[in-house]
């Protein structure tokens, strides 16, 4: 079977799939894709190293700048990759909102309020450093585990579970939450049924 087409998140030709995701509480999972600018492939560097976590930064920053996140309340936003570089970029994200220089600031609300409603998988994001800075920017009430895989190795994705399991940065609840009980309240029947 024929794999679908890159898309890019572009909010206005998908207005009304994005109303019927609001109506249905939908939990909608966003992947980033390869650079559509030629030049980022002449670097010669694959995809994964700069390409993803640009491509999901540019998806979370169109969909919060357009307004579609606060016209989706009820939509269920899960970003991989710890969200790209959005948490490093935190701080340009309220830049921008301080100098209100986008128009519907009023509607959308500031980004570090929007960021704490969003959901955020680990895949290629579970290092200390990672998580302590989710946890800085966005909290890790809405962090669920993901590993990307088939992409990676094996042995990559499950030393990201071992790494989950195993790091000082995660308090026991947040790793429970984080391996299992934020997916659960994010979508209810995949929660652990009584034997």
């Amino acid at each position: 079977m024929p794999r679908p087409r890159p898309r890019h998140v572009d909010p206005g030709p998908n207005w009304l799939t994005l109303r019927s995701l609001q109506r249905r509480g939908a939990v909608v999972f966003v992947h980033p894709t390869a650079s559509p600018d030629p030049m980022a492939h002449s670097l010669g560097l694959p995809d994964a190293l700069l390409d993803y976590p640009v491509d999901s930064s540019r998806a979370i920053a169109k969909l919060h700048y357009s307004n579609t996140i606060s016209r989706t309340p009820d939509v269920k936003y899960v970003f991989s990759h710890g969200g790209g570089t959005v948490p490093f970029l935190a701080s340009r994200f309220a830049i921008v909102d301080a100098m209100n220089v986008i128009p519907g600031a009023e509607e959308r609300g500031s980004f570090a309020d929007t960021a704490r409603r969003l959901y955020w998988d680990t895949a290629s994001a579970f290092s200390d450093p990672v998580l302590h800075l989710l946890r800085s920017v966005t909290g890790l009430h809405n962090v669920v585990f993901g590993t990307d895989y088939p992409y990676p190795h094996d042995d990559i994705s499950i030393g990201g579970l071992r790494t989950l399991r195993r790091t000082t940065e995660l308090a026991e609840e947040e790793r429970n939450a984080i391996l299992g009980d934020t997916a659960s309240r994010l979508i209810p029947r995949l929660a652990r049924q009584p034997v």
